[in-house]
């Protein structure tokens, strides 16, 4: 079917490749999942305090807990591709109420309004979070952990001690490449699709990686990858492992967690690493 699809645009993108890069880019970032509605809320998001800020003239939403336990410090969760924030209920059980914590929804996630997801506009709704809320510590997962370092990279959060990386790949030109094998897009379209990518994030594909964005972060990072991750492979990421290294940060390898390294062992090297 991909395929179909694939042959579909390239046959229009002779037509108007202006439009040919509309669907393109739809079909890259609009999540197929993670979408929640206020009646179906899980039960551990419920419990939180429930508030939003504008991003665009559409809201993205954020869940607070122990919000009032303003001696404790400030944790920023920021979840991944085709999730919510209601992925990190094990973890909020497992740090119980040593920190506040507050989560935020992806544009076009959980309860967050939007239509496309792009890690460029997660950049800016995670600046924006950063800003209104300036935790002390903050934890990526997969895409979202990938927009949050390059986020760290590129602004300025002088109140930010520690951050954990949780399975985030290293060059988004090998996630827009996997894109384009999959739905089998013309060398054409391929090449348009690339330069509108750039121009979104104004800077050349293959800086957009983490391993560049280490160069620009000063404050201690915790990664934590799975030698399995089917998802986001471990060697394709193992540049940036040695690039964080080179500076001192840490970087765990576990083993069968998968993708979504919820585990005790994992909560717990996270603990650690804050305290």
């Amino acid at each position: 079917m991909e395929k179909v699809v694939g042959a579909l645009v390239n046959i229009f993108s002779l037509c108007s490749m202006q439009s040919a890069l509309h669907w393109v880019h739809n079909l890259f970032a609009t999540p197929r999942k993670g979408k929640l509605k206020p009646q179906q809320l899980p039960v551990f998001l419920q419990q939180a305090q429930l508030d939003f800020f504008w991003y665009k003239n559409e809201k993205v939403y954020t869940y607070q807990w122990n919000k009032e336990a303003t001696d404790k410090p400030l944790l920023l969760l920021i979840h991944g591709w085709e999730s919510n924030s209601g992925r990190w209920e094990e973890l909020y059980t497992y740090l119980g109420n040593q920190f506040r914590f507050v989560a935020v929804d992806a544009p076009s996630l959980g309860m967050s309004y939007g239509k496309n997801l792009s890690v460029k506009n997660y950049q800016d709704v995670i600046d924006l979070a950063l800003i209104t809320f300036k935790p002390q510590f903050v934890i990526g997962h997969s895409l979202g952990a990938f927009a949050l370092f390059q986020q760290l990279s590129e602004g300025d959060y002088p109140w930010i001690k520690k951050a954990v990386i949780m399975g985030a790949f290293d060059r988004f030109e090998v996630i827009l490449s996997h894109y384009y094998n999959l739905l089998g897009y013309s060398k054409r379209v391929r090449e348009a699709y690339h330069n509108y990518i750039e121009h979104l994030i104004n800077k050349p594909l293959y800086n957009y990686c983490s391993t560049e964005a280490v160069k620009f972060v000063e404050i201690p990072i915790l990664c934590i990858h799975d030698r399995h991750d089917p998802q986001v492979s471990y060697e394709e990421a193992e540049s940036f492992h040695q690039a964080l290294m080179h500076k001192k940060n840490l970087v765990v390898s576990t083993t069968n967690l998968g993708h979504s390294l919820q585990d005790e062992a994992v909560f717990k090297t996270i603990q650690a690493f804050f305290s």
